[in-house]
């Protein structure tokens, strides 16, 4: 196993020496080549994420039941002067309160996984307090795995058929029986469907940028792709799950490529020529 996972890095190497990516100037599309390609997440925006509302909504009430005593005036000054309106000022506050929450838990998704990855280049690497969960269930899944890292952070890219998009896998692994393993990882608070078409969209970019293995040595194993949700708590459980019917996922994702690029086009409706009467 470790030779063919060792010819696997040596394979995986060499195609991103050859195919170096980028990020376009405002950082929401990968550059390669001389070709823009459309974020996998960026995509599936297309999705409406109900649960993600709720949680936005619920922040700015709990916003608000926490904090309306530090906005409180008397009532004239509200109604005799517009311009000191305390009740505007909380709700405006109010309305941001998820966007503060959400950045500062992206900060600790972000610094988690910088860390992980570091972890794989040195093991040695100093380990802050905050972040001992996410390592110490990381490192037992990974021994108890038995899984082989070929890469980290790597980027994965398709382009067929008018359809283009590109994302990162946080770790790409050999398994036990020789099966390529898509891992991503999460700190959020659950593992949401949406993931498994995110999954979907790094299989079909491996595919196509590695020719369903073949060509990097891995002839006819299959392809699994796992999401991995790490705990930030001492004594939190790793939670993982398999993403199932991979293929039924991969053209479930295609369908929400076409939607997006149908969104973003502007040839909805034909062009008629103006009534000369008007």
């Amino acid at each position: 196993m470790n030779s063919v996972a060792n010819d696997l890095r040596k394979n995986i190497s060499y195609f991103n020496e050859c195919n170096p990516v980028s990020l376009n100037n405002k950082g929401d599309r990968y550059v390669i080549g001389d070709v823009e390609y459309p974020r996998v997440t960026g995509i599936l925006g297309i999705i409406d994420k109900y649960g993600l509302r709720t949680w936005a909504m619920n922040q700015a009430l709990d916003y608000i039941r926490n904090n309306r005593q530090h906005y409180s005036l008397p009532r004239y000054y509200i109604e005799d002067d517009k311009s000191v309106n305390d009740m505007e000022t909380m709700l405006l506050d109010a309305s941001k309160a998820h966007e503060e929450k959400r950045d500062t838990a992206a900060d600790y998704g972000t610094e988690a996984h910088a860390l992980l990855q570091q972890l794989t280049l040195d093991e040695n690497t100093g380990i802050p307090e905050k972040f001992a969960p996410v390592v110490d269930a990381w490192q037992e899944w990974m021994d108890e795995s038995g899984m082989q890292i070929l890469s980290t952070e790597q980027t994965l890219h398709y382009n067929k058929d008018g359809i283009r998009f590109a994302g990162t896998a946080d770790l790409i692994c050999l398994d036990k029986d020789f099966n390529v393993v898509i891992v991503d990882y999460k700190t959020g608070a659950r593992i949401y469907p949406e993931y498994a078409l995110q999954m979907a969209a790094y299989s079909l970019g491996m595919q196509d940028c590695w020719g369903k293995r073949k060509d990097v040595g891995v002839g006819a194993a299959d392809i699994k792709a796992v999401v991995m949700r790490l705990p930030k708590e001492e004594g939190g459980k790793l939670e993982y799950k398999e993403v199932d019917n991979l293929d039924q996922q991969e053209e479930a994702f295609l369908h929400a490529a076409h939607l997006k690029l149908w969104q973003s086009g502007r040839n909805k409706w034909k062009r008629t020529m103006r009534n000369k009467y008007e």
